[in-house]
């Protein structure tokens, strides 16, 4: 666990906004390029590692995570320096209101989302949660010339925070959607190193899911796996929901039409044999993670999704156990090993 801890800690301190993930990209590499074959990018901005297999029947097997999070872009700047903007991916503004805000220019810049103090607000907007093109930004500047200065329309900003972690190897930060996915396939990538796999495997750290699943969807076809693994995160209530999915408990399998029944069989038999306590979670509907558009490739694609359960995401308080994520990388290891991965219910 120490190590997961560490490697996250480093995860968490680079933010990776959707379109603006370059630094995180090269983090990443300079994490997993000592234990795989090789590692690639394209001009979407995808990161791909590869490791090659020795079965006589092995096939192509893709391991995803989308690599980036929410954030905000500035969009204009007020005659008294106040800096306006809006979210990139879903960002509820409730989240918003009297936080310090991180802006990713090339200096260290702060600013803090300003909000009208209840004294003066009228009794109609007490209650009311404006939208995000309402709110403002204010770094301390006192013209418009001087914020232009330093800040540019365009510029992206993080909601600052802090990585703690808690008790019962919970882990705290903002953008574990989807570090936490992200972790996952780095400590699977790191077990896997010096071990022979059955089976080709490729490791696709995406980018743009939050804004239209679009990284892996280029890289789904461009490397049109036989089957693929996505690991992104889940809802988990602490004080329990429909399904009840909770932090600790393992990683969630999702069962749905998004998904493929032989691969999903496979994942739980796996799960039942090495004795890695998962959990389910039910989509009737085609979901909003990466699994959609590679189950949709080219032929088609055996999907399945392996989720870590997060509370409160999208906020910058996004918290995690790392014993669920340290289970999925186990997951994983096993199916890459796996001869007959597709054989379940034969």
């Amino acid at each position: 666990m120490e190590l997961l801890r560490e490697c996250l800690e480093k995860l968490s301190a680079v933010p990776s906004v959707s379109g603006f993930e370059d630094r995180f990209s090269d983090l990443i590499r300079s994490l997993i390029s000592e234990n795989v074959d090789r590692v690639e990018g394209d001009a979407l901005g995808n990161v791909i590692a590869f490791k090659k297999g020795k079965g006589k029947n092995k096939l192509k097997l893709l391991f995803e995570a989308h690599l980036d999070q929410i954030g905000l872009m500035i969009t204009g700047i007020e005659k008294n320096g106040i800096l306006r903007f809006t979210g990139i991916g879903g960002v509820n503004p409730l989240t918003l209101y009297g936080k310090r805000v991180r802006i990713l220019s090339p200096e260290k810049l702060y600013g803090i989302i300003g909000m009208t103090p209840p004294h003066l607000l009228k009794a109609e907007d007490e209650e009311s949660i404006f939208p995000i093109e309402k709110l403002h930004i204010d770094a301390g500047f006192g013209s418009q010339q001087e914020a232009g200065n330093h800040v540019d329309i365009g510029d992206v900003a993080v909601v600052d925070y802090r990585s703690e972690m808690l008790t019962g190897g919970h882990f705290c930060t903002s953008g574990l959607d989807n570090k936490a996915g992200v972790l996952t396939l780095i400590s699977a990538i790191r077990a896997l190193g010096h071990v022979n796999l059955y089976h080709d495997a490729y490791f696709l750290f995406a980018v743009q899911e939050e804004v239209g699943l679009r990284g892996a969807k280029v890289a789904g076809f461009t490397l049109s796996p036989h089957a693929a693994v996505v690991c992104d995160v889940t809802f988990a209530d602490p004080i329990g929901d429909g399904m009840e999915v909770k932090t600790g408990k393992g990683p969630v399998v999702g069962k749905g039409p998004n998904y493929s029944p032989r691969l999903v069989r496979t994942i739980c038999e796996l799960a039942e044999r090495e004795d890695i306590p998962v959990q389910e979670d039910i989509e009737t509907r085609p979901g909003g993670t990466d699994a959609f558009v590679l189950q949709v490739t080219k032929r088609g694609v055996y999907s399945a999704g392996l989720f870590v359960p997060l509370r409160y995401m999208h906020s910058q308080v996004e918290m995690i156990n790392l014993k669920d994520a340290y289970r999925a990388s186990k997951l994983m290891i096993c199916l890459a090993l796996q001869e007959n991965l597709l054989s379940a219910g034969d």
